[in-house]
């Protein structure tokens, strides 16, 4: 059978949400990154949103996250997953194999870095490239190229991973991840209510109270917030409503707060004296959907003595940058500086 090439498309492949970028097209895709599996038949029921809406809701479905901490742990729902967006966004053309370009987290094992190569092959990648998050949201943002001496400190806040690294010609100098990211928040929340009211509450409504009424202390002049969510008593069974102050969600998530900053400060420690003596003045660039969070930036500047600030486009700036990647590739330029092959020391991975 004819395949059609089908157009350059680049994929960050997030624990909590997948995004795609297709040439010309833009980014076409923000996607919960779950699937609904029948109990029964073990066949794949949704993805994205509606798999979301099923969960808890019916008995025959268990709900599937094929990608956690940036990385496939179910291979062949990774598989089914890229295969289905890849043919929903091109159309009609369900037998394209385009170039793909997928981020990976800079800390990646060659044991995870194999699965997606096999993932992405059978999904019907014609020519796969990966790239580690940071240098893709660097590229996203503008910040860095492979021509370009200035040196950029990127945090990836996501929902399982905290990815950091120093970047400079586009090419990392170092970097650390840390596998603590939103989803240690939501579960801390969860934690604090059974805890202390007695009720067990969905992730889906820590997550609303988290975004609500979240903040990192101390709040300082700020007023306090308050958010009403409702979870099942554990001693009746019956539903009940719990109100929560930004005092107690930023109570419940001090411990991973704290974790998240000082894996951005493990970040910064293998560099050099003289890029070092650079990085007071350059700052710490935050993206990822956790880099949102009110007080990281204050708290971060406190831990490390270094400004922080948010980047554009924080959740899509890694799938713009890796569309950038595809697109420097095609016209012939050098997107980033290769390095060493093995797939758990990352600069830029070659292609295969």
């Amino acid at each position: 059978m004819w395949d059609f090439a089908g157009r350059d498309t680049a994929i960050d492949l997030g624990s909590d949400t997948v995004r795609m970028h297709v040439r010309d097209r833009g980014v076409v895709c923000r996607e919960p990154s779950v699937l609904a599996r029948s109990r029964d038949t073990g066949h794949i029921l949704a993805l994205g949103r509606p798999a979301r809406e099923m969960a808890g809701r019916n008995p025959d479905v268990t709900l599937v996250r094929p990608i956690r901490a940036g990385a496939p742990t179910e291979t062949d729902e990774a598989e089914y997953l890229m295969r289905h967006l890849v043919r929903r966004h091109h159309r009609r053309h369900y037998t394209a194999r385009p170039r793909l370009v997928v981020t990976v987290p800079s800390g990646m094992t060659s044991v995870h870095y194999r699965a997606l190569q096999f993932s992405a092959y059978q999904a019907g990648a014609r020519r796969l490239t990966l790239v580690p998050t940071p240098i893709a949201a660097a590229i996203g943002m503008g910040m860095t190229s492979a021509s370009r001496p200035e040196i950029a400190v990127i945090a990836c806040v996501g929902a399982d991973v905290t990815d950091t690294g120093v970047i400079a010609f586009g090419g990392l100098v170092t970097s650390h991840t840390a596998r603590i990211g939103g989803s240690a928040l939501d579960r801390a929340i969860v934690a604090m209510v059974r805890r202390e009211h007695g009720v067990a509450l969905s992730r889906s409504a820590a997550e609303r109270a988290k975004l609500e009424v979240g903040e990192v202390p101390p709040l300082g002049r700020r007023p306090v917030r308050q958010t009403v969510v409702t979870g099942r008593d554990i001693a009746t069974g019956m539903p009940r409503e719990v109100v929560l102050t930004t005092l107690d969600i930023g109570r419940a998530i001090s411990g991973p707060v704290t974790e998240i900053v000082d894996a951005i400060r493990a970040g910064l420690t293998g560099c050099s004296p003289e890029i070092s003596g650079d990085l007071v003045s350059v700052g710490i660039t935050l993206t990822g959907g956790c880099a949102r969070l009110p007080g990281l930036e204050r708290m971060i500047r406190e831990r490390t003595g270094l400004e922080a600030r948010l980047g554009d486009d924080t959740g899509d700036a890694a799938v713009l940058g890796a569309g950038e990647v595809l697109r420097s590739a095609g016209s012939g330029e050098p997107s980033a500086r290769k390095s060493s092959p093995r797939p758990h020391v990352l600069t830029t991975l070659p292609e295969y």
